[in-house]
């Protein structure tokens, strides 16, 4: 069966949109006036959805609740199509429902839900099909699905942790920085307008707020645009993959910036190691599958090395700590987990223990950044104040004269 995208009118003259699954177009017709529709278009979701819209990854949380419906069905011993089928009614988002149901045709073309998973391309992560693959082989495949959502769940509130603490000082900082620009270029020049005649020596911070306007007002635009065409500029000079390697190993080099990300990653790579050696992958693939869900590429290609030395005979706590890279403290956790036989369980609590320590860092950036900014554009503000302020206070003392 084929999916197919239409639009139809009701009995009411009310317009209604969905998918619907026919082994024709003209079955899907034929469906749709079963159903009280009557159809206006209909066209073949795969043919109609380009690579833009189908091939990229979906919302985290609709994946996560996707995989926690369909993980609830098969655990019910419902059959994989229907319970594809069901998932597909229940999901609200456009683009899922259409690829879930991509995934319900192939599978009764006879694929396996992980071949039907890898054919999506981009659009789900590279832990999905590797992990039901294991599922599929171990006959646990709604036990893995669930692993599958807590893991996803897990690793979308890591990144919202991060985005948010990264977010609000960048908000605070334009913000501000667009109040202080709006008094240089509108309220500074008005006011000292004000003391052009009184041919009096304006203080030099006066001054020096003049020239500053005076040049916000003559190429402020001009400066705007430069800084743009600058950052389009680099992000195709850093888009081949040397140099954002390059500019990823100097990220990791900031004072703390570097750390934030270090731990970040470490945790990522931990916890797709951990879910995946509770899944009964072996380490080589796990190995292979985390690496890509890595987001910096110099990290990336560093545990590409130590994959390297793990497949020669090398353990993956000596091949990880001969990199210099990850924290000791999740390096040690990992040798005892290798030597006690519970790699899993030790990988598992290595991630929560980084993920702890990544919590505590953003939280004591967070509360310095803030009082911080704070401190540095009220002492913009009362430089602006000032300079304003000293020539009316200078004119006074004049004409007390």
């Amino acid at each position: 069966m084929a999916s197919f995208e239409y639009l139809a009118l009701t009995a009411q003259g009310r317009k209604d949109k969905g998918f619907i699954e026919a082994d024709s177009e003209r079955h899907a017709r034929q469906r749709l006036r079963e159903q009280g529709l009557r159809p206006v278009e209909l066209s073949q979701a795969k043919q109609k959805s380009s690579r833009f819209s189908l091939q990229r990854s979906v919302p985290g949380g609709e994946l996560s609740l996707f995989t926690r419906h369909l993980a609830a069905l098969v655990q019910s011993a419902v059959p994989l199509e229907e319970a594809l089928s069901a998932c597909a009614r229940q999901c609200n988002h456009h683009r899922l429902r259409a690829i879930i149901l991509q995934l319900r045709s192939q599978v009764l073309e006879g694929q396996s839900l992980s071949a039907a998973l890898r054919n999506q391309g981009q659009t789900f992560p590279e832990i999905y099909p590797a992990l039901v693959a294991a599922g599929e082989q171990s006959g646990e495949l709604a036990q893995v699905l669930i692993q599958l959502a807590d893991y996803n769940e897990k690793r979308q509130k890591l990144k919202s942790r991060v985005l948010q603490s990264a977010i609000y000082p960048l908000v605070l900082a334009l913000v501000a920085s667009g109040v202080v620009a709006l008094l240089m270029v509108y309220v500074v020049p008005k006011v000292v307008a004000q003391f052009e005649h009184s041919q009096q020596t304006l203080p030099w911070l006066t001054q020096l707020m003049i020239a500053i306007s005076d040049g916000l007002q003559q190429y402020g635009l001009n400066g705007l645009i430069a800084v743009l065409v600058s950052l389009v500029l680099l992000q195709r000079l850093f888009r081949q993959p040397d140099r954002q390697r390059w500019l990823h190993r100097q990220l990791l080099r900031l004072p703390v910036m570097g750390r934030v990300l270090i731990r970040l990653e470490t945790a990522r790579l931990f916890g797709t190691l951990s879910i995946m050696s509770h899944s009964g992958v072996p380490l080589l693939e796990a190995l292979q599958t985390a690496r890509a869900t890595l987001a910096n590429r110099y990290i990336r290609q560093q545990v590409e090395q130590a994959t390297s030395q793990v497949r020669e005979g090398g353990s993956l706590s000596g091949a990880l700590e001969q990199l210099q890279l990850f924290p000791p403290v999740a390096i040690y956790m990992l040798a005892n987990g290798e030597h006690s036989g519970e790699l899993g369980a030790a990988l598992n609590r290595a991630a929560s223990q980084q993920e702890d320590e990544l919590d505590g860092q953003i939280s004591i950036a967070t509360s310095l950044l803030e009082p911080l900014m704070i401190v540095l554009f009220g002492a913009v503000v009362l430089a602006i104040v000032l300079a304003i302020m000293l020539p009316i206070l200078q004119l006074n003392n004049i004409s007390g004269f």
